[in-house]
Protein backbone atom coordinates (compact mmCIF):
# COMPACT_ATOMS: atom_id res chain seq x y z
CA UNK A 1 0.00 0.00 0.00
CA UNK A 2 1.20 3.48 -0.86
CA UNK A 3 1.60 6.06 1.86
CA UNK A 4 0.74 9.38 0.22
CA UNK A 5 2.41 11.34 3.03
CA UNK A 6 5.85 9.85 2.32
CA UNK A 7 8.26 10.92 -0.36
CA UNK A 8 8.48 8.24 -3.02
CA UNK A 9 10.97 6.71 -5.42
CA UNK A 10 9.55 4.61 -8.24
CA UNK A 11 11.78 2.01 -9.90
CA UNK A 12 10.82 0.91 -13.40
CA UNK A 13 12.41 -2.44 -14.13
CA UNK A 14 12.52 -6.13 -13.46
CA UNK A 15 15.99 -6.51 -11.92
CA UNK A 16 15.74 -7.08 -8.17
CA UNK A 17 19.48 -6.48 -7.76
CA UNK A 18 19.05 -2.71 -7.80
CA UNK A 19 15.86 -2.73 -5.75
CA UNK A 20 17.75 -3.65 -2.57
CA UNK A 21 20.39 -0.99 -3.16
CA UNK A 22 17.79 1.64 -3.84
CA UNK A 23 15.81 0.71 -0.71
CA UNK A 24 18.97 0.75 1.40
CA UNK A 25 19.82 4.27 0.21
CA UNK A 26 16.29 5.71 0.09
CA UNK A 27 14.47 4.43 3.16
CA UNK A 28 16.81 6.02 5.76
CA UNK A 29 16.11 9.36 4.04
CA UNK A 30 12.36 8.89 4.42
CA UNK A 31 11.55 7.64 0.93
CA UNK A 32 9.07 4.89 0.22
CA UNK A 33 10.35 2.75 -2.68
CA UNK A 34 7.78 1.52 -5.16
CA UNK A 35 8.31 -0.67 -8.21
CA UNK A 36 6.69 -1.11 -11.61
CA UNK A 37 7.69 -4.13 -13.68
CA UNK A 38 5.32 -3.49 -16.60
CA UNK A 39 4.03 -0.46 -18.46
CA UNK A 40 0.45 -0.94 -17.13
CA UNK A 41 1.83 -1.15 -13.58
CA UNK A 42 3.77 2.06 -14.25
CA UNK A 43 0.62 3.82 -15.47
CA UNK A 44 -1.18 2.70 -12.29
CA UNK A 45 1.63 4.15 -10.17
CA UNK A 46 1.17 7.53 -11.87
CA UNK A 47 -2.55 7.48 -10.99
CA UNK A 48 -1.62 7.71 -7.30
CA UNK A 49 0.50 10.27 -5.51
CA UNK A 50 3.32 11.34 -7.83
CA UNK A 51 6.77 9.97 -7.06
CA UNK A 52 9.54 12.44 -6.31
CA UNK A 53 11.98 10.39 -8.36
CA UNK A 54 11.53 7.82 -11.13
CA UNK A 55 14.47 5.49 -11.72
CA UNK A 56 14.46 3.60 -15.01
CA UNK A 57 16.55 0.44 -15.35
CA UNK A 58 17.59 0.26 -19.01
CA UNK A 59 18.55 -3.41 -18.67
CA UNK A 60 14.93 -4.31 -18.09
CA UNK A 61 12.37 -5.17 -20.71
CA UNK A 62 12.83 -2.55 -23.42
CA UNK A 63 9.13 -2.25 -24.21
CA UNK A 64 8.47 -1.50 -20.54
CA UNK A 65 11.03 1.26 -20.09
CA UNK A 66 10.39 2.80 -23.51
CA UNK A 67 6.64 2.68 -22.84
CA UNK A 68 7.12 4.28 -19.42
CA UNK A 69 9.22 7.10 -20.88
CA UNK A 70 6.64 7.65 -23.62
CA UNK A 71 3.90 7.91 -20.97
CA UNK A 72 6.00 10.47 -19.11
CA UNK A 73 6.12 12.71 -22.18
CA UNK A 74 2.40 13.30 -21.59
CA UNK A 75 1.96 12.70 -17.86
CA UNK A 76 5.20 13.61 -16.09
CA UNK A 77 4.48 15.27 -12.76
CA UNK A 78 6.18 18.67 -12.73
CA UNK A 79 8.21 18.03 -9.59
CA UNK A 80 9.31 14.50 -10.54
CA UNK A 81 12.87 13.85 -11.66
CA UNK A 82 13.53 10.96 -14.07
CA UNK A 83 16.89 9.18 -14.03
CA UNK A 84 17.75 6.23 -16.25
CA UNK A 85 20.71 3.90 -15.76
CA UNK A 86 22.23 1.11 -17.78
CA UNK A 87 25.42 -0.59 -18.95
CA UNK A 88 28.13 1.82 -20.10
CA UNK A 89 28.81 -0.25 -23.23
CA UNK A 90 25.21 0.16 -24.44
CA UNK A 91 25.77 3.67 -25.75
CA UNK A 92 22.76 3.60 -28.10
CA UNK A 93 20.45 2.56 -25.26
CA UNK A 94 21.72 5.34 -23.00
CA UNK A 95 21.29 7.85 -25.82
CA UNK A 96 17.76 6.61 -26.52
CA UNK A 97 16.83 7.24 -22.90
CA UNK A 98 18.17 10.79 -23.26
CA UNK A 99 16.12 11.42 -26.38
CA UNK A 100 13.01 10.04 -24.67
CA UNK A 101 13.28 12.82 -22.09
CA UNK A 102 15.14 11.56 -19.02
CA UNK A 103 16.47 14.34 -16.84
CA UNK A 104 19.67 12.38 -16.28
CA UNK A 105 21.14 9.21 -17.82
CA UNK A 106 23.91 7.38 -16.00
CA UNK A 107 25.86 4.22 -16.57
CA UNK A 108 25.48 1.63 -13.80
CA UNK A 109 28.79 2.55 -12.19
CA UNK A 110 27.82 6.22 -11.96
CA UNK A 111 24.39 5.26 -10.67
CA UNK A 112 25.82 3.07 -7.91
CA UNK A 113 28.35 5.74 -6.97
CA UNK A 114 25.91 8.69 -7.03
CA UNK A 115 22.61 7.22 -5.77
CA UNK A 116 22.96 8.40 -2.17
CA UNK A 117 24.01 11.87 -3.33
CA UNK A 118 21.07 12.07 -5.79
CA UNK A 119 18.60 11.11 -3.06
CA UNK A 120 20.11 13.54 -0.56
CA UNK A 121 19.98 16.40 -3.08
CA UNK A 122 16.43 15.51 -4.04
CA UNK A 123 15.43 15.50 -0.39
CA UNK A 124 16.99 18.90 0.27
CA UNK A 125 15.36 20.44 -2.83
CA UNK A 126 11.96 18.93 -1.93
CA UNK A 127 11.89 20.97 1.22
CA UNK A 128 12.36 24.26 -0.65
Amino acid sequence: MQDSSKKAVLLVGQNLFFLGRIEAAAEPLGYQVRRATTEPAFRNQLDGPPPDLILVDLEGDESTWVGALEVLKERKPVSTQVIAFGPHEQVATLERARTLGCDLVLNKGEFNRDLAKILAELGSSAGK
